[in-house]
Parts: structure tokens; sequence; C-alpha cells
């Protein structure tokens, strides 16, 4: 199945670079990805107005539902990235976009000082251009942490709270070596340069978060990734929000989530978690987990991703947990 893109005209926001066309090597194997996993998403570009980005989002689903559910994919990847989820919840209204700077939205340039306010202000564009009151919220990693941002800015607006795979600031979890070394200046580029180009240098990074294997099972998603990596823009945000998150000490105290932070959620929250997370064990975030008033904590024999080694498995989990608190 081919999913419909409607692509921006002239009239890009100021400063944005162009949208990269159908024949670009990352639209045509996200387009592969899409098919192989048997979803048909409608996509299209919005410009929010703060910050100023144009962005791609896109939907599967029933167009018609009431609270849709919000995918927000983490750092250095793109809403495609989630596809494999998206794909089993066959029976929900299920929404993701590129966040600022990744796949095809526009240029953006990630720091401490903006990172909480952008992570709320992207959130409250795309609603507002879907004109959608209310969603179900599912953050992966960096985009764990918007989602749990945005559940504590706007309480209103996020009806359920789900996490899927380490959340980035989580108390118990910390940012690995590998990652801590590439915010060193010089060091850094250094570790980039030697980097490989190309889906080896895909499986490289998929290796360091443990889901070099069960990322191998979607050819088009390492073809889309290994573009994202050679985009310059992708890229140049990518970097950006791994300085915005953590040094080579770990995570900045700005970005830690706080048990205290945990206990004010309003929202019935679904955390589930890897086994072989690197970035955190159960274990180790288990107090952080048990402070939200009201959790469901799962976990499962993954690293990183569970959704791309256990997509069934985790779909089934999400739509059992929406299911049980339908009525509030």
């Amino acid at each position: 199945m081919r999913h419909l893109t409607t692509h921006p005209g002239d009239d890009a926001s100021a400063g944005q670079r162009p949208v990269a066309s159908r024949a670009s090597a990352f639209e045509a194997a996200q387009e592969d990805q899409f098919e192989a996993v048997g979803l048909a998403a409608r996509s299209r570009f919005v410009d929010l107005p703060t910050p100023q980005v144009r962005t791609h989002v896109f939907e599967a689903g029933p167009s018609r539902e009431a609270t849709p559910l919000l995918l927000v994919h983490g750092g250095g990847a793109f809403g495609a990235f989630l596809s494999p989820l998206m794909a089993e919840l066959q029976d929900a209204r299920v929404v993701a976009f590129d966040r600022p700077g990744y796949g095809l939205s526009g240029r953006f340039v990630y720091t401490k000082r903006n990172l909480r306010r952008t992570a709320v202000d992207v959130l409250d564009g795309v609603l507002d251009a879907l004109e959608v009151d209310r969603v179900d919220l599912l953050g992966h990693s960096m985009g764990g942490f918007a989602s749990v941002v945005y559940a504590l800015a706007r309480p209103e607006r996020v009806r359920r709270l789900i996490l899927v795979g380490a959340c980035a600031g989580f108390p118990g979890a910390s940012p690995p070596v590998p990652l801590r070394l590439l915010t060193v200046p010089v060091l850094g580029r250094l570790i980039q340069g030697l980097t490989r180009p190309g889906e080896a240098g895909v499986l490289d990074v998929a290796s360091v978060f443990g889901e070099r294997e069960a990322i191998q099972r979607y050819p088009a998603l390492v073809r889309a990734m290994a573009a994202e990596m050679a985009d310059p823009k992708s890229a140049a945000a990518g970097t950006s929000e791994l300085a915005a998150f953590f040094s080579v000490r770990g995570w900045h105290p700005s970005v830690e989530l706080r048990e205290a932070a945990l206990r004010s959620l309003r929202q019935p929250t679904l955390v589930v978690w890897g086994e072989h997370d690197p970035i955190g064990t159960p274990d180790d975030v288990r107090a952080g987990v048990e402070a939200i008033p009201d959790v469901r904590f799962e976990t499962m024999p993954a690293a990183h991703g569970p959704f791309l080694a256990y997509p069934e498995r985790c779909a089934r989990l999400v739509d059992k947990f929406r299911a049980d608190h339908a009525a509030d």
C-alpha cells in the first residue's frame, strides 16, 4: 500500500529548508517501509506557529475517532520509525509526525534552553492543526520525555500516557556511554568521522541500543535511517538534541524527570520497558515508575525499542490499556 503525501508549495516558512521530493532516498524508503508493514498512511504538512517549522504529519485508521493515539518518536529518528507498532493498531486512529529537524520536517536546532518548551509547543501545534482537543499520547525514548513533559504541562489535552521503551531523563535511567562521548567536542567529531556510512552505520548505532538484530527485520526502515543519517539537516538536529539532553557526565539536570514530578501525573499511564534496555533495566527504573499514581508496568525480553522485536505484543498491550480506560 502506498501512502498519500500532500507536498507543500513554494510558500515554505522563511529560513526553512525545502521538504525533500518524492524521489529522495528517505521518502522512497519510508514508503517502502509503510508498504512492508501494511500501513496505509494519509500524509500532509503543517506549518507550526511556534517554533516556525514545517512539519510532516501522517495518520492511519478511522479518521473520525474523537480521541486519537498520537505517537512521538525519539532522537535521531522520525515518525515512520514507529510504523511497525502503528501498523498493528489497525482499529484505532493513529497519528505520527516527524519532530522538528527530522524526517521530512524543517530544520531545527535543539538546546538545553528550548528543549522542554519545544516539546509543549510542537505537540500543541500538531494537535491544533489536526483540530483535536485531546489525545492518548505514546512516546519512545526522547519522545517519551516530550510526552511526559506535555502530559504535565497540558493535562487537559492528554487522556492517557503510554511510554514504550526507555524514557530519556527517567529516574534510574542513564544515557549509554558511547552516546555520552559524542557530546565531547573534539572526541565527538572524531567518533563521527569514524562512523561507517550507509546501512552499516545504522546497524552500528542499533547495536549501541541492543537492537541490531531486531531492526534488520525491516530493510526499508534501515534504508530510511541511512538516508536520515546522511542528511545534514537531520544530522544537525540529532547532534544538537543529544547535547541538549546530556553530557559525558549524564543527563543535564534540566531534563531529569524527578519522582516528585511523576507523582503529579494525572493520566492513567502504561509503561512498557525492555528487560535488556542499555539505558536502564526495569529494576533500575522501578521506583520512578511506581511514583506515577495510576500506572501499569509491563516488561518484555527486548532492548530499547520493544516495538521492533514485538510489535504485535506491544500493540495488544496498548489496545488493552486504552480499552480498559475507555470511560476515563
